[in-house]
């Protein structure tokens, strides 16, 4: 697929040991990480989800993100709760969303973090013919829970574990990029190199734009 490309306008450069790029389908960027200072170490939390066992999470909140894309918030059991997610890792969710009700699955990366107390996001993209994408959008109530299972970790990453990290993404492919790019840059002494190659239909097609650019 071709894709336009425009340029926004330039982000200025903050003066960092380490350095994150990003090029979007209509927009070219260059990302300078900002210096985290050093904070104590937080207090252990308890977590919500569970590797072994489904289970049910309350729809809290959605938010529309693009014309196909929306941010669906779930609560976790406490405002005090946190996910238990590692990096690089994902869940599983599980819902009546086949034909007759038949449970189908799909692998999700949340868009929050651990750092984020109280509920988890999600950031998912409608297909026409999508049977989980459609129960989301056209059946999930506020209120309703969806099943949720992990974390499942993938590959872990640590500081400095590689010198440099390149990715590839489109749409809604962002999601685990951007988890990692957040776990790499909260750690001050982690000199990691990421570079994000980002594409998209059109501008507004952007997600996580905010996200991408508070990483600045």
């Amino acid at each position: 697929r071709d894709y336009a490309m425009l340029s926004l306008s330039s982000v200025r450069r903050l003066v960092t040991a380490r350095r994150l790029g990003y090029l979007a389908a209509v927009a070219t960027m260059t990302i300078s990480t900002i210096s985290f200072a050093s904070v104590s170490s937080p207090a252990i939390r308890p977590t919500s989800f569970n590797p072994n066992e489904f289970v049910g999470f309350p729809l809290e909140h959605v938010e529309v993100q693009s014309h196909n894309t929306r941010r669906f918030r779930f609560k976790l059991p406490s405002p005090e709760h946190v996910m238990g997610m590692p990096v690089a890792g994902c869940i599983l969710v599980r819902a009546p969303a086949g034909p007759n009700g038949a449970e189908v699955i799909r692998p999700y990366t949340p868009v929050t973090s651990d750092d984020d107390a109280g509920h988890f996001d999600l950031v998912i993209k409608h297909y026409p013919n999508g049977a989980m994408s459609s129960y989301l959008f056209d059946k999930l109530k506020v209120g309703d829970k969806l099943e949720v299972k992990g974390p499942l970790l993938k590959i872990p990453i640590t500081p400095n574990k590689w010198r440099r990290i390149g990715m590839v993404a489109g749409g809604t492919g962002i999601t685990p990029m951007c988890q990692v790019a957040e776990g790499i840059l909260k750690h001050p002494n982690d000199h990691t190199q990421i570079d994000l190659l980002y594409a998209n239909v059109s501008e507004n097609d952007i997600l996580l734009k905010k996200e991408l650019d508070e990483l600045q």
